[in-house]
């Protein structure tokens, strides 16, 4: 099965002293779910991942449910491909 590339953007967090996640606890929640390859970006709460799955909806929901269980925040998530983000920066 081919591992897809992801992009985890997130709304709101880290925002001086608002809703923090610590990169290194949000990058072990994102392995828990079964993620590999998972890398933070600076303190900006986005995250690089890959997975098997072809379902976004799905990848949305599980990130979300693991902030709201381990950080008890409601954060929207944002998740695209890196082909889809490959696009958009062309444009």
């Amino acid at each position: 099965v081919k591992m897809k590339r992801y992009i985890a953007l997130f709304r709101g967090i880290n925002i001086s002293g608002k809703n923090k996640i610590p990169m290194t606890e949000l990058q072990k929640g994102f392995v828990e779910l079964g993620f590999r390859e998972v890398k933070t970006y600076l303190n900006s709460g986005n995250v690089i991942f890959s997975s098997e799955t072809d379902d976004i909806r799905s990848l949305v929901m599980q990130v979300e449910t693991m902030i709201k269980n381990q950080f008890d925040l409601d954060i929207p998530v944002f998740i695209i491909s890196k082909e889809e983000m490959g696009k958009i920066v062309k444009m």
